[in-house]
């Protein structure tokens, strides 16, 4: 009678590694299309994503206040902060970056939740990270909300593993996300976690997503995936 628990355990232990080892969707390095748009960043406010110092050089050289840097200029600055974040320059990513997710912008939340999830540039910080990503999950950030289907399925950042809440997130990550890689690996994800469940869970599990994108107004997206 005891073999049954420890069978399970062990069934249990090997669909989580499978599941925390399928990369494809969690490795952001080299993976720009899962980055913010840049057309996001075109309205913020002048200089926002400069420094002191670079607001300075760039109204020297172009002649201008430095409160007042040119809307081409922000465009370009994150362009280059995307290129660094590339080529792996994480610690200066973050620090460019963590005043836009302090200020409430979605695109950075979520760039920046998953560098605290992933400790790029920063320390790794489950807390950090869960609630960066969050606010950026429910301003229907799909990456965001992956990324909160997998901290809950872990446990990273929550008092538990909790199946059920990740295969929710999963469910609503999938409405949101264009047809593509990302969307694919969410699946792939979501039919892993249907196996360790019983029936009543996943319909409770599809109750609570649909019942969160109702609240948003896009309860009907549901039924056609």
């Amino acid at each position: 009678m005891r073999l049954l628990p420890v069978l399970a355990c062990l069934f249990t232990l090997t669909a989580t590694q499978a599941f925390a080892q399928a990369p494809e969707a969690f490795d952001m390095e080299g993976r720009g299309e899962q980055l913010p748009s840049t057309d996001e960043y075109n309205n913020l406010p002048p200089g926002l994503l400069l420094s002191q110092e670079q607001a300075q050089e760039v109204a020297k050289e172009s002649g201008q206040d430095p409160s007042t840097i040119p809307e081409a200029t922000r465009k370009v600055n994150y362009d280059k902060i995307m290129e660094m974040y590339k080529e792996g320059k994480f610690e200066e990513v973050a620090r460019n970056l963590k005043p836009l997710s302090e200020g409430g912008h979605h695109g950075a939340e979520e760039l920046m939740g998953i560098m605290y999830r992933l400790g790029q540039g920063v320390k790794v910080d489950q807390l950090k990270a869960f609630d960066l990503l969050s606010k950026a999950a429910d301003a229907n950030r799909p990456l965001a909300q992956h990324h909160m289907g997998t901290m809950y399925y872990t446990g990273e950042g929550v008092p538990a593993a909790d199946a059920v809440t990740a295969l929710m997130w999963l469910h609503i990550a999938i409405v949101h996300y264009p047809d593509g890689p990302e969307k694919e690996s969410a699946i792939k994800s979501r039919d892993n976690i249907y196996t360790q469940l019983t029936r009543r869970e996943k319909d409770r599990a599809l109750e609570m997503a649909r019942s969160w994108l109702t609240k948003k107004g896009e309860g009907h997206l549901l039924d056609l995936q």
